[in-house]
């Protein structure tokens, strides 16, 4: 395995020690798993259509999670919802 060394501002690598510290998990691992959801292969990305977007790994966690029910219509929904927000 490679060593990388970079260079950060104190109080960012401060806050990555604590963060890292929080959720149980090394530093460099979390570097690791970050950088691995940054770069991974193209291939295993879905190709974006006129219809999706690739999604941030965190958005994809929380994809499926919520199920409208059948015939809903969110641009309407946020159509309305606008509307009533500033009254138009």
């Amino acid at each position: 395995m490679s060593q990388l060394i970079i260079n950060l501002d104190d109080n960012l690598l401060q806050a990555a020690q604590e963060y890292a510290h929080r959720h149980g998990q090394e530093l460099d691992k979390l570097v690791a798993e970050l950088l691995q959801a940054t770069v991974r292969p193209a291939a295993a990305e879905p190709a974006p259509t006129a219809r999706t977007q690739v999604l941030s790994a965190r958005v994809q966690k929380l994809y499926g999670a919520l199920k409208a029910p059948a015939g809903f219509d969110y641009k309407k929904e946020l159509e309305d919802g606008l509307a009533n927000k500033y009254g138009v």
